[in-house]
């Protein structure tokens, strides 16, 4: 007679376990992970956001009917921004403030402000930033405008900003 095999040298009970076991390593590995690393939330409260968008887009609108056009340039090793504006219909401003948003990661983003050298020049200094997508947006002093665009650092060519 056959003497019957124990179940740990049969080849369907491993099938079975294997997965099973692999996905417990896998799910406990993930759950570290995400307790030792915090990725941040790209905007804390999302319900102001959401009301401030029809405003965000008065903006624009704003921007667009001014004729608002500039071209921004940056000096990657020194971190100098240069910035070129055609203000169109607007009246020229001491100051714009501007961003540098990280599109998933608000601790990558970069507030400045740019001071004006002679009227429709320009410029500020920022630290260095990796490399990678960023959403610049410029705005008036008195919030009356704001010109947006998307933008992959380091520039490497003046960038045309036009709302």
């Amino acid at each position: 007679m056959n003497k019957p095999n124990p179940w740990y040298k049969e080849p369907w009970p491993w099938l079975f376990l294997v997965p099973i076991t692999a996905s417990v390593i896998v799910g406990f590995s993930m759950l570290a992970v995400a307790i030792q690393t915090n990725d941040g939330l790209v905007t804390d409260d999302y319900y102001r956001q959401g009301v401030l968008y029809n405003e965000n887009l008065e903006r624009d609108e704003k921007a667009q009917e001014l004729g608002i056009t500039g071209s921004l340039t940056m000096d990657e090793l020194t971190g100098d921004l240069s910035f070129t504006i055609d203000f169109g219909q607007a009246m020229p401003v001491s100051t714009i403030a501007g961003a540098f948003r990280h599109p998933t990661r608000a601790r990558n983003d970069i507030n400045f402000q740019l001071d004006a050298i002679r009227p429709g020049f320009y410029t500020a200094s920022i630290p260095s930033m990796a490399p990678g997508p960023r959403n610049l947006e410029l705005i008036a002093p008195d919030n009356s405008w704001r010109i947006t665009a998307r933008v992959r650092l380091p520039l490497q060519e003046p960038l045309r900003v036009a709302p």
